[in-house]
């Protein structure tokens, strides 16, 4: 794992510019309901008895569309900090109750305001106090729990060398969501089967469910 001039320099403003600025064709780079990860989505979110669901950096609301086709009569909603994504999502689900601009970690929503907060590849782009931001702010919208596709590794070094060579931050998801009040939490790497790695980030990614 090479240490990059790239990963020293992608903080969180960085990468919230980057995503906010972004344009591009949202409905087929990020509004595919197919790739595989997201069945393992489904299946987490099948754990939990729940009527809505709130994700973190929707993108153009691929996930939510096959939540809605799983769960018809589950509320959905996302929060996305790229306005042109919010407009791709609202055309495919015009009946979502919340779908607006915004960021992880200071959501427009009230406490307890969605029984599951979802996110998918959102957290990997915040700083550790970002992050733990983030985690409070989920704790306090969930009535049930949260389901997490994301980067987890629970040694700091590794953490650190991760950062330095892709710019992402992976974090230790077992403590955090311990720390925040959360029980019940499993974690499940994915498979190459269900999301191709670069070496680089081979065995981060993540199924995190836990209970509020």
């Amino acid at each position: 794992m090479g240490i990059t001039i790239k990963g020293i320099f992608k903080t969180t403003n960085w990468h919230r510019k980057w995503w906010k600025d972004r344009k591009l064709d949202w409905a087929s780079a990020y509004g595919n309901p197919e790739h595989p990860h997201r069945i393992k989505i489904i299946e987490a979110l099948k754990q939990f008895r729940f009527t809505s669901v709130l994700e973190l950096g929707m993108g153009a609301g691929a996930n939510l569309v096959l939540i809605k086709q799983h769960f018809p009569r589950v509320d959905v909603g996302g929060i996305d900090i790229n306005a042109e994504a919010v407009e791709v999502a609202r055309k495919v689900l015009p009946n979502a109750g919340v779908l607006q601009t915004g960021e992880a970690t200071d959501v427009y929503l009230s406490n307890r305001g969605s029984d599951m907060i979802l996110t998918d590849m959102c957290y990997i782009y915040l700083s550790l106090k970002d992050f733990k931001k983030a985690i409070k702010e989920a704790k306090r919208m969930a009535r049930r729990g949260v389901v997490f596709c994301e980067f987890h590794e629970p040694r700091w070094w590794r953490r650190w060398l991760i950062k330095l060579a892709t710019g992402y931050g992976a974090f230790d998801y077992r403590k955090a969501l311990m720390k925040a009040g959360f029980h019940d939490i499993r974690i499940t790497p994915l498979t190459p089967k269900d999301w191709p790695d670069t070496e680089e980030e081979k065995g981060l990614r993540c199924i995190i469910m836990a209970r509020s």
